[in-house]
């Protein structure tokens, strides 16, 4: 969608926090990409799940345009701070 022209405006571990973000952006008409990275994939398959706190096994992060990233992240920090 846009490969080098965006930045994040979340980065998280709280899909109830990413779930407003992605609705706030919606409601404002933003597009956005997200993603989804899982930290226990590897670490667990080798080691088991011994000291991993899994309230951060997986990290999501939201990126829009960069010609939107002013807008966006007042909007993210606005419904974050709302909470």
């Amino acid at each position: 969608m846009f490969l080098f022209n965006k930045k994040d405006v979340y980065i998280g571990y709280s899909l109830e926090e990413l779930s407003k973000v992605r609705g706030v952006l919606e409601k404002e008409g933003i597009k956005y990409i997200y993603k989804m990275i899982n930290y226990s994939g590897t670490t667990r398959s080798k080691f088991g799940s011994f000291g991993i706190n899994m309230r951060y096994e997986k990290q999501y992060i939201v990126s829009v345009r960069k010609d939107d990233y002013e807008k966006a992240k007042y909007l993210v920090n606005s419904v974050l701070q709302a909470t």
